[in-house]
């Protein structure tokens, strides 16, 4: 659990909350684009580890 500190208050607020509770102001997220090429990315290596595991001996 992570912890980020709010750009109106300063609070201290979690990582996953949207809303600040304190002054609900909008916490910011990643953005979709982001997401996406981080889980393409861990994919894309991920299938070149298992290639070379198990395409070794062909």
């Amino acid at each position: 659990m992570k912890i980020v500190h709010c750009r109106e208050c300063h609070q201290d607020v979690e990582r996953h909350d949207r809303v600040c509770p304190h002054c609900r102001a909008e916490i910011p997220g990643e953005s979709a684009f982001i997401l996406t090429t981080k889980y393409s990315l861990f994919f894309v290596i991920l299938s070149g580890i298992m290639y070379g595991l198990f395409n070794v001996g062909a």
